[in-house]
């Protein structure tokens, strides 16, 4: 993509680009301090795909307890906002909690390089699965990959983490392709949880019949 000033970045390059250079000012700053809500307001409060996008990829990365369960409940209140066209804001208990600033920084410089490298496959193309008519189905689904989060098993939030982030490219850039890919991805991630929960209360269920047998 190339604009007047010969500027070749993808949309989301550019938008990427933005919210590091804001992060950083802050991350130099001796007494910065970002909550999730001050992420949004960097991100935009009426940039749902690009803050579901950033609190995607966050998820990817190691955290401590209940850190899964925060980013979920995010990603589902985006995706809400998102559904009924209203602002991006959280509710304290999730908005005030804050983001480690390194931890963050070094995502986004990764993610500016990995936005650049992303954008010599993904184009604008098959624009019916990216026209901003799908938002609402995208705001839906992203509800339920949101969900998938919330469970406290390892590696099972991966794929819909993923999935959406992949899914979120591919609306920024255009790409009805990356779209299709990413919500292929996070549906197979779904299923596999749903497989893992079910062969847990499986499990369960029998061992406690065995020990009501022994007893």
């Amino acid at each position: 993509m190339t604009d007047a000033a010969g500027d070749t970045r993808s949309p989301l390059e550019v938008m990427v680009t933005g919210v590091l250079t804001r992060i950083r000012a802050i991350a130099e700053d001796p007494a910065g301090r970002l909550t999730c809500n001050g992420l949004i307001e960097i991100v935009g409060p009426d940039s749902h795909i690009l803050a579901i996008l950033v609190f995607s990829v966050l998820n990817l990365l190691p955290g401590p307890p209940g850190y899964s369960v925060v980013i979920g409940l995010a990603i589902m209140a985006f995706a809400v906002m998102m559904l009924i066209g209203k602002p991006l804001r959280l509710w304290p208990f999730v908005g005030e909690r804050r983001i480690p600033l390194a931890i963050l920084v070094r995502m986004l410089e990764f993610f500016v390089g990995f936005t650049r490298f992303i954008s010599r496959f993904s184009r604008p193309r098959l624009a019916v699965l990216s026209a901003p008519g799908l938002l609402p189905l995208i705001a839906i689904l992203a509800f339920i990959f949101g969900m998938a989060m919330l469970v406290p098993i390892p590696f099972t939030n991966t794929l819909p983490s993923f999935g959406l982030a992949i899914v979120c490219v591919g609306m920024l850039n255009r790409d009805g392709a990356a779209v299709l890919v990413g919500l292929a991805a996070a549906l197979i991630g779904v299923v596999l949880l749903v497989l893992v929960l079910w062969v847990l209360i499986a499990v369960t269920m029998l061992v406690s019949e065995v020990i009501q047998q022994e007893l």
